[in-house]
């Protein structure tokens, strides 16, 4: 899938995307960052059309649904509200406090963190769960610590595809998480998305981050709950030459979410550094 912008709309090579233009946004907006979020929802939920209803008090400038389908809500010039009390310091050492006023702002659609319940796995509202598209993952900021919707190839590849279009024509400097800009007090894009993949994608380098690792162990490496070997293992040995993402350190100890074939974070756990490469 192939977009570019023109007159700060986004276009496939026929046409704009589909717009519904939401009244909760003002402002000239010269962007210098992307933020990417999860809208907290189901599929049953049109996120396009709540920004649309001016009592939302929120917006974004692009939606993407579960099958990839890419809606705009705000032009690329305009400030939408989708950040919130945020800050953040650019590369150049200019701090920003309140991103709406500098950054591109995408939801997809998400849960985001889901519960354990006897049947399975449920969202904030109760509503059920699919369990094989679940994921159990710590925050990279420690918590929450449960389970994670994960998104779909078609909402990775249009997000993908999207954010070139964008870095391709505005100065975009760096593309964050909302958690990112509001540590603490928002949690999304979470585990399930894969920040150092995306934006290597969108920039066209290797798909492993800086966080990225590498299992180097022919036997295999033990994943256990805790820094330690005294803690039990939380699932089966992980294969050499597995990747991983490394979210936090305790001495030699490294807290990690294993990627699946896919590229995306399966199980999470704690393995000994020596063995990441």
């Amino acid at each position: 899938m192939d977009f570019h912008i023109d007159h700060h709309r986004l276009r496939t090579d026929s046409a704009n995307v589909p717009y519904m233009g939401s009244p909760n946004a003002g402002g000239v907006l010269k962007p210098r960052f992307l933020i990417i979020h999860y809208t907290a929802s189901g599929p049953d939920a049109d996120i396009s059309k709540y920004f649309f209803q001016k009592s939302a008090n929120v917006s974004a400038h692009l939606v993407v649904r579960r099958d990839g389908a890419i809606t705009q809500c705000v032009p690329f010039n305009v400030v939408a509200w989708h950040a919130g009390k945020s800050q953040w310091t650019g590369k150049d050492g200019t701090y920003y406090s309140g991103l709406n006023n500098a950054a591109i702002g995408i939801e997809i659609e998400n849960w985001g963190p889901l519960n354990k319940s006897d049947g399975g796995w449920v969202s904030w509202t109760g509503a059920p769960v699919d369990g094989s598209k679940v994921i159990e993952a710590r925050h990279k900021f420690g918590v929450p610590d449960c389970g994670w919707e994960v998104f779909t190839t078609a909402q990775i590849e249009t997000v993908i595809a999207a954010a070139q279009a964008i870095c391709a024509e505005y100065p975009i400097e760096d593309i964050m998480g909302h958690d990112d800009i509001a540590p603490g007090r928002k949690s999304d894009p979470g585990p399930a998305w894969d920040m150092n993949a995306f934006k290597a994608k969108v920039k066209g380098e290797a798909e492993i981050g800086d966080a990225g690792m590498v299992v180097h162990s022919s036997s295999g490496l033990n994943i256990r709950s805790g820094a330690s070997a005294s803690f039990p293992k939380v699932h089966d040995i992980i294969p050499d030459r597995t990747r991983v993402l490394v979210h936090e350190a305790s001495g030699k100890w490294r807290y990690v979410s294993v990627l699946n074939a896919s590229g995306q974070p399966d199980f999470s756990g704690w393995v000994h550094g020596d063995w990441l490469k």
